[in-house]
């Protein structure tokens, strides 16, 4: 049987496109942390276990600690946090995750401290959000302050702040890590500085966070009592609606951990009776964390299609070409 050029390339066309469109949702897990020698580092974690691998390291910037989002529409990494030359003042960075290459945004205002606080994009409205201290000048906010962040010029804007602010009740709310479940509900991670409801202020606990007032409310605590908890970690959702975080495994290392999103509960994913020190995350769990799509089908994609513009090019007759 004989197939023509033009009918072999809306064949091969066709294919390409279905193999795509068919292939398995697949997602990398990313997180920030140390990157010895380095302060800080990309890592590439294992959804299920916990195992994880060095990507990137990054020279000259405080990002260990501070929040990580993915942005589809640009496909790059965000992340918040610091440079060394300047470490009171925060900024958000872009990261390639092909590359490595981070691009710092402008400093923001001396107000607004995100260099430990969390950040995650909107999965429906696309707004980034972070969250982080507030000092006005003339009150210290003891509650986290939550924050829309501008993607093209990095800079913060204020919303709200997560509870109380002293002295009466509960002492102020602090929350770090950040994640979107895929209906725009916003979970975070963080802790109660004491009072009636949190009696422990040394108790991670898991909180829904009102975007247009920044208000969290309490779910519950993590059941997490060694080393930082899950307290500073970030928080992602997988496909399967799975709410995965970091968190303290012993004193000595970390571990990846399921959380249950309507207690709070966490479930180490790193198995049990592990010794001392043999956690499988060695770099800290106070970095953001985040599931972002595997660029190799996106490659795939693109890769096909540019071979079937040469085939069809190359298969166009001379005065077609010259045209």
């Amino acid at each position: 049987m004989t197939i023509s050029i033009q009918s072999g390339s809306r064949l091969l066309a066709t294919l390409l496109i279905s193999f795509w469109l068919c292939m398995p949702a697949g997602a990398d897990l990313y997180a920030t942390g140390g990157g010895a020698p380095e302060l800080s580092g990309l890592w590439n974690v294992n959804p299920l276990n916990g195992q994880s691998i060095l990507v990137f390291r990054f020279s000259g910037v405080h990002i260990y600690a501070g929040g990580l989002t993915y942005d589809a529409v640009s496909d790059k990494l965000y992340a918040t946090g610091a440079e060394d030359s300047s470490t009171g003042t925060s900024r958000l960075f872009s990261i390639d995750r092909t590359s490595g290459a981070i691009t710092a945004f402008p400093g923001m205002s001396s107000s607004i401290n995100l260099s430990s606080g969390g950040l995650a994009i909107h999965p429906v409205t696309g707004v980034m959000y972070a969250t982080g201290g507030y000092n006005d000048g003339v009150h210290a906010f003891q509650s986290t302050g939550l924050f829309s962040i501008d993607k093209i010029t990095g800079a913060a804007t204020l919303i709200g702040f997560a509870g109380g602010n002293c002295c009466t009740g509960d002492f102020g709310l602090i929350l770090y890590g950040l994640g979107f479940r895929s209906d725009g509900t916003r979970f975070a991670n963080g802790l109660g500085l004491g009072g009636p409801s949190f009696p422990d202020p040394s108790t991670s606990h898991l909180f829904t966070v009102d975007l247009a007032s920044g208000a969290a409310t309490n779910i519950g605590p993590s059941g997490v009592t060694v080393g930082r908890s899950l307290t500073y970690s970030g928080l992602a959702f997988a496909p399967d609606g799975t709410l995965l975080s970091l968190g303290s495994l012993d004193a000595a290392s970390g571990a990846l951990y399921s959380v249950n999103p309507a207690t709070g509960a966490a479930t180490s994913l790193a198995g049990s009776a592990l010794p001392y020190g043999s956690g499988p995350i060695h770099f800290g769990v106070d970095g953001g964390l985040v599931l972002a799509p595997e660029p190799a089908a996106g490659s795939l994609l693109a890769t096909g299609l540019l071979a079937l513009a040469v085939l069809i090019r190359h298969h166009r007759p001379k005065s077609a070409r010259a045209a």
